[in-house]
């Protein structure tokens, strides 16, 4: 990538994953045999590594535990992320333990450090180098109240930045109340929830996919909704619908796949492609993510961007 080249900033959760891989169906009370894999991870950290993978300039913003600091800039920079790391002094590394069945994903969480992130962290010189500032639902619910959000975005126009927002877990959506959420999230430009997120937003269980995407777009003016090996569905403010179909590729770990779809729809909204290609370009990457442990991409550069 040029120097001028489109410049992501992303401001999230940075996390510990410990990821289980069970070798046999889970057995209470006992063992069972398992694969074990620590990996660093992070909803808007595996956003911003995928990015990087992508070749294009990426900062991230979060905030680890003491000590751990210099330890997840040098991770971040193999991947080609600038972090900018602040540490708590009270708290440790956010920590998530991760058992993955398939798609199905059971995870334990202690958010750490991560409830401390700061807004005032986002500063005013990163905001003017951005294009795009990407926002993940973690943030919201547990460090930034609603009027840092909308603070926040209120920021980034002013910089004339877009803002695009993974609402993150259904878990912490229902913990912080739909409706306050989605209140909290209306006016970012770019909406990229899953179809249980969807449907939890909108209030609608059954939803078809098409009917929730085009329902949120009165969250964002474009809403890109996953649904896992059934592919994606793009909803336009225009009215114009798009239901693109994804190649059946074998799972290993669904860790990361909508973080990596994210970025690849990132990175090619910001270099001028159209929103079908953005999709298929994150759905190559998801296809990569999920064939491997973990959430974050595979060492080197990816070769969608170059």
């Amino acid at each position: 990538m040029s120097d001028d080249a489109p410049r992501i900033l992303v401001v999230g959760d940075v996390i510990n994953d410990i990821v289980v891989l069970p070798s046999e169906e889970l057995r209470p009370d006992t063992d069972t045999a398992s694969t074990i894999i620590a990996t660093p991870g992070g909803s808007a950290a595996n956003t911003a590594a995928w990015v990087g993978w992508h070749g294009v300039p990426v900062d991230f913003v979060g905030r680890v535990g003491a000590g751990d600091a210099e330890t997840h800039r040098r991770i971040f920079a193999e991947a080609g992320v600038t972090a900018h790391l602040a540490e708590s002094t009270t708290r440790g590394t956010g920590t998530i333990v991760i058992i993955a069945e398939g798609e199905r994903r059971t995870m334990l969480t202690d958010r750490g450090a991560n409830d401390e992130l700061d807004p005032a962290s986002v500063t005013d010189e990163l905001l003017e180098r951005a294009s795009v500032l990407h926002l993940t639902g973690y943030g919201l619910v547990n460090a930034f109240t609603a009027d840092d959000v909308a603070r926040l975005i209120a920021r980034a126009r002013e910089h004339g930045v877009k803002v695009s927002l993974d609402p993150g877990s259904v878990g912490f959506i229902s913990d912080y109340g739909p409706a306050a959420f989605r209140r909290a999230v209306t006016g970012v430009d770019l909406l990229l929830p899953n179809l249980a997120e969807a449907r939890l937003l909108i209030g609608q269980p059954e939803a078809p996919a098409a009917h929730a995407a085009v329902v949120l777009l009165d969250v964002a003016p474009l809403v890109m909704l996953t649904d896992g090996a059934r592919g994606v569905i793009v909803a336009e403010q225009s009215g114009v619908v798009h239901e693109i179909a994804v190649d059946e590729v074998p799972t290993v770990d669904s860790t990361g796949a909508g973080d990596a779809f994210g970025a690849g729809v990132l990175v090619a909204l910001a270099t001028g492609q159209d929103v079908r290609a953005a999709a298929a370009q994150g759905m190559r990457a998801a296809a990569i993510a999920v064939s491997r442990a973990g959430g974050r991409p595979p060492a080197g550069r990816g070769t969608a961007a170059r």
